[in-house]
């Protein structure tokens, strides 16, 4: 069977909206609400449908289903994701409905910026689409990667760590902007190199060409297998996105805990400062401080 291309343009967007089995999914973060929407779309809530009510964890498999039945989304139609923030909600999304096995999944490219962008068309009014009996899925776990994969990790698989350089440093905790997370320590996860998501879009927030995607990963060993993270799981789905979905590397996982579990851990080896020359999977002793 050969598969769509995961990544959707405005264009096709404004051509397919009103197809029978596409369902165009907004994501947003439970920020304040937007100034409309793209005629025909739903929206789920980052924060509060596409996570687990109690603890911080990806949904179970039954609240899955019962979040894209009460939209009217079946197991065979395609949905296509899109959110503000350079599509970082919609890739963390595109990344949860994967584990969870939807087959048919794509992505604004740009997101809502480039819809807007383009002209795109606007609306108050929400669709009525009946509920449907979505299947309860089963997750393939094989794409997420837990504390004790990072931990068994270091030193032999390729980490990398997608926040800004101030975060991977150990200079905050947080992004430019977002209140220093008290709570967690300063820097990275020993041995993890550093490949800021802003790397793989462009300004207007589209993906960056897929010649220009392979030259950033040009000496990525591509023979181990890479687990992504960032803060909270955002930016490290954007890139698994780029390296999973886009690129085609096998073994790419997203570690969705991120540095809000791993930095807060007791005993955890977290390093600040740039790594030294040579401290990639299996190479020298590092020579930077350690936080414990």
């Amino acid at each position: 069977m050969t598969r769509h291309s995961p990544v959707v343009t405005a264009d096709w967007v404004a051509r397919h909206r009103s197809d029978e089995h596409v369902v165009l999914v907004e994501i947003t973060d439970g920020g304040p609400g937007p100034t409309g929407w793209i005629p025909g779309a739903v929206s789920l809530n980052w924060r509060t449908d596409l996570q687990h009510p109690v603890r911080r964890d990806v949904p179970d498999a039954a609240q899955i289903a019962a979040t894209l039945g009460s939209l009217g989304i079946g197991p065979d139609d395609t949905i296509v994701l899109y959110s503000g923030n350079s599509n970082w909600w919609a890739t963390a999304a595109f990344w949860l409905l994967r584990v969870y096995g939807h087959r048919d999944l794509r992505l604004l490219d740009g997101g809502r910026a480039r819809w807007e962008a383009q002209g795109g068309e606007l609306t108050f009014r929400r669709p009525e689409r009946p509920p449907t009996a979505y299947p309860v899925p089963t997750a393939d776990l094989s794409l997420r990667a837990t504390r004790t994969d990072v931990l068994d990790g270091i030193g032999r698989i390729n980490l990398l760590d997608v926040r800004s350089l101030p975060e991977y440093l150990g200079d905050r905790t947080t992004p430019p902007d977002v209140p220093e997370d008290l709570h967690v320590r300063p820097g990275h996860v020993q041995s993890a190199q550093h490949f800021p998501w802003d790397l793989h879009v462009r300004p207007d927030g589209c993906f960056r060409t897929p010649e220009e995607l392979r030259a950033v990963y040009a000496e990525l060993d591509t023979t181990v297998p890479t687990v992504v993270y960032c803060r909270i799981g955002w930016r490290s789905s954007l890139v698994w996105f780029v390296l999973h979905e886009l690129l085609g590397l096998p073994n790419v996982r997203n570690y969705d805990g991120s540095w809000q579990e791993f930095g807060a851990m007791v005993g955890a080896p977290v390093v600040r400062g740039p790594l030294p020359w040579g401290e990639v999977r299996g190479t020298n002793e590092r020579k930077e401080t350690v936080d414990a």
